[in-house]
């Protein structure tokens, strides 16, 4: 026993001083993820369309309209669990100021004089929030269990021809596809060398956490809750959200730490000023977030509003969505830049506005259309 203690001890120190735990288990990491950019020299086409499909940013902007447009049921707990998720991440990072591998590799004194590790940076690799835990991570765990859990409650659960054999049988083949989806998530966000192992387990775990809390129904679930909620109601929790950010954003000046060291070590590694993103920015995500959830107040209540809603004009329902997604990424697109103020109000007044016209808007307008076809 003390012969391993001394050995374990031994490792632990390095030059004479003691070598921090969490920077062991980054240099392990790091590791890692040069043995899995060795193994997979031709990965890119592969794990950069896992980590697109991953982004926060690809569910607001395509999947939660896309199934508005099928489900505005389903879509509306897609998007309230994006938003918690997303937000709960930022706040986590700036809790947690966890390091990226792709700057950490410089910055850290582990390795002494000796040699360090060349992580292979990639155009998806700069990005600039802290790194734990993995956004890409926790948003796709929390919204595929939406979906998943939607598809085993609509098909599985009420299906008169399966029986309980067969119906354990799917759960247990749809949970396996669930995990596999989101080890390769992780494994995506390992080769492009923006999160730690533990970052993106520490993901999963929030991310599962946060589907539960908003979309299961029980005691100690807010999912009765948020979806009852009336219109005032939602609008003062969005108004909390606002407050909660701006309050975490100023403690941390106030304790002396500059919300923005993170944005500064991504510019002064990323190896390429052109693949930082200014939507890879803590800012940026709370200001996406809390304009979302002001426009699903607006279309609160969820039960009576939103849950209610039939499709009559799937066709005329799906023209409007893809219009709507059109014109919305063009809109960004015109956002000026060069004010920030201005740019990040123009950011939170157009992802306000986005719910309000999936979840109310575009079904008023097929049913209008529908009216004047009879």
């Amino acid at each position: 026993m003390s012969v391993l203690y001394c050995k374990v001890t031994r490792h632990l120190w390095f030059s004479g001083e003691t070598m921090n735990i969490s920077e062991e288990v980054r240099r392990l990491g790091a590791l890692g993820i040069k043995s899995i950019q060795t193994t997979f020299p031709r990965g890119d086409n592969f794990f950069f369309s896992i980590s697109y499909f991953a982004d926060p940013l690809y569910s607001f902007t395509y999947l939660v309209p896309l199934t508005a447009g099928l489900n505005t049921g389903l879509a509306a707990d897609m998007l309230m669990v994006s938003i918690m998720a997303e937000w709960f991440n930022t706040l986590l990072k700036w809790l947690l100021m966890d390091h990226r591998p792709f700057w950490w590799v410089h910055e850290t004194n582990v390795y002494g004089k000796g040699l360090r590790p060349l992580l292979r940076q990639t155009p998806l690799t700069c990005e600039t929030g802290p790194g734990s835990p993995s956004g890409h991570v926790q948003g796709a765990s929390s919204l595929m269990y939406v979906v998943l859990q939607h598809v085993i409650r609509t098909f599985i659960v009420s299906s008169k021809k399966m029986d309980g054999s067969m119906k354990r049988y799917v759960r247990v083949t749809l949970w396996t596809l669930y995990t596999l989806l989101m080890i390769l998530v992780s494994i995506s966000r390992l080769y492009t060398a923006t999160h730690f192992p533990h970052q993106t387990l520490l993901g999963l775990v929030a991310g599962l956490f946060t589907a539960w809390l908003f979309i299961e129904e029980g005691q100690y679930t807010l999912t009765e809750r948020w979806r009852s909620a009336s219109r005032l109601q939602m609008l003062l929790g969005g108004v909390a959200m606002i407050a909660v950010s701006f309050g975490a954003y100023w403690l941390q000046r106030l304790l002396g730490v500059d919300p923005q060291w993170s944005v500064r070590l991504a510019f002064k590694w990323c190896e390429q000023p052109d693949w930082i993103h200014v939507n890879t920015t803590p800012l940026f995500s709370l200001v996406r977030d809390c304009g979302s959830m002001f426009g699903l107040a607006m279309a609160s209540p969820a039960t009576t509003r939103i849950y209610k809603q039939t499709h009559n004009n799937i066709i005329i329902t799906m023209i409007c969505t893809l219009f709507l997604m059109v014109a919305f990424n063009f809109a960004t697109d015109a956002v000026p830049t060069s004010d920030v103020r201005l740019f990040y109000v123009c950011q939170f007044i157009l992802h306000a506005v986005k719910p309000y016209l999936l979840f109310i808007g575009i079904p008023q307008v097929a049913r209008f259309v529908k009216q004047k076809q009879h």
